[in-house]
C-alpha cells in the first residue's frame, strides 16, 4: 500500500475549507469510511498515511462539490502548490524559474510519496517533459491534482500562461504518467 506524507491531505483539506467553508471538510468527510475518515481528522503534515483515504476524499470532494469530470482535483492540486511554496518551499521562489523548480521538486519527491521516481527534461525554451515512473497509484483524481500542482508550480514561478497536459498515464494503461508542461518564458 502506498503511503503520502499528511501534507498532500492537508493542502487539500485546506482548499475545501477556503473555497466551500469550514463546514464542507466534515461534508466530504461524512462521505467516507468511518475508518478512513478517522484517519483524515488526526493527519500530522509530518507523517505518513495509505493513500486510499486521501484519494477517496479526493473524488467525495468532486462528487460533492464539483461537476464530475475532476477539474476540482485540479483546483486542488493548483492550490496546494501555491500552499506549499507560501509555507514548505519558500525558498524555490526567489529563483523564479520553472525548469529550476520543477527539476528541484520532482528531486524531493520521495519525502511525501514513498513510490515513483520522475525523469524532468526540458525540450525547448518553455517547454519541458516529466515523466512519473514506478508509481504505486493509479487514480485519475490524484493525476488530475497533480496536473494542478505542475501549472501551478509554474506559474508561481515566473512562467506565464501555464498549461500542462498528462500525455501518458498509466491509469490508461500505459506503463508511466507522462506531462508536457508549456509556459511563456
Amino acid at each position: 500500500m502506498a503511503k503520502f506524507k499528511g501534507t498532500v491531505f492537508e493542502s487539500t483539506r485546506m482548499f475545501t475549507a477556503e473555497k466551500f467553508g469550514p463546514e464542507a471538510v466534515e461534508r466530504v468527510l461524512a462521505e467516507l469510511d468511518p475508518s478512513e475518515s478517522a484517519i483524515l481528522r488526526d493527519v500530522h503534515t509530518i507523517s505518513w498515511y495509505p493513500v486510499e483515504p486521501v484519494l477517496h476524499y479526493m473524488h467525495a470532494l468532486d462528487r460533492i462539490f464539483g461537476t464530475g469530470d475532476l477539474e476540482l482535483c485540479t483546483r486542488a492540486g493548483y492550490y496546494s502548490a501555491g500552499w506549499s511554496m507560501n509555507t514548505v518551499l519558500k525558498m524555490f521562489l526567489r529563483f523564479r524559474s520553472p525548469i529550476w523548480l520543477v527539476d528541484r521538486a520532482t528531486s524531493v519527491w520521495n519525502r511525501y510519496h514513498d513510490t515513483g521516481a520522475w525523469k524532468v527534461q526540458e525540450l525547448e525554451s518553455g517547454r519541458m517533459l516529466g515523466e512519473l515512473r514506478q508509481f504505486a497509484v493509479r487514480d485519475p483524481a490524484f493525476c488530475a491534482r497533480l496536473c494542478g500542482w505542475l501549472q501551478g508550480a509554474i506559474e508561481l514561478t515566473g512562467g506565464e500562461n501555464a498549461k500542462v497536459s498528462e500525455v501518458r498515464c498509466a491509469c490508461r494503461n500505459d506503463d508511466h504518467c507522462a506531462f508536457t508542461l508549456e509556459w511563456k518564458a
